[in-house]
């Protein structure tokens, strides 16, 4: 349905007066942050920390293993068998969980279509939805 005038205007005039509320709040904010600039201009590190491009590097790579390791973490919280396939080609070794399809590498295998899977997760809970029956109708209603 579209809107009209009347509910637009109304809108308007509601979203001007947050607006307004919000501004305020925001020049107080900005204010205290400039005052506390003003007070403490010796002790920069205190309120900022300033990283070289090398120390931002270290923490990407530790950010990468410690990916490896939630996932490593994850599959062995997860239930399923590890499967290993050797890829004819180029001789290159996967290890498949059963369960998430997912490789060592936390990637898919080729023939998976997330889009095909999707349909599929939703026809299932399309289904669910309709056998799914609560207690209290089916068996306490007195007639």
């Amino acid at each position: 349905m579209g809107r009209t005038n009347r509910s637009r205007k109304r809108r308007d005039k509601m979203n001007l007066i947050k607006k307004a509320r919000y501004e305020a709040k925001e020049l107080i904010r900005l204010k205290k942050t400039l005052g506390l600039m003003e007070t403490v201009v010796d002790n920069l590190d205190e309120v900022s920390t300033v990283k070289t491009g090398k120390e931002l590097k270290k923490q990407e790579k530790k950010s990468k293993e410690e990916e490896e390791l939630e996932y490593e973490m994850e599959e062995a919280r997860e239930k399923g068998q590890n499967v290993t396939i050797v890829n004819e080609k180029n001789g290159k070794c996967h290890i498949y969980n059963t369960k998430t399809l997912k490789d060592q590498h936390g990637s898919y295998p080729p023939w998976f279509k997330p889009k095909k899977t999707a349909k599929r997760m939703r026809k299932k809970a399309h289904a669910q939805k309709k056998k799914f029956k609560q207690t209290w109708t089916v068996t306490n209603v007195p007639l």
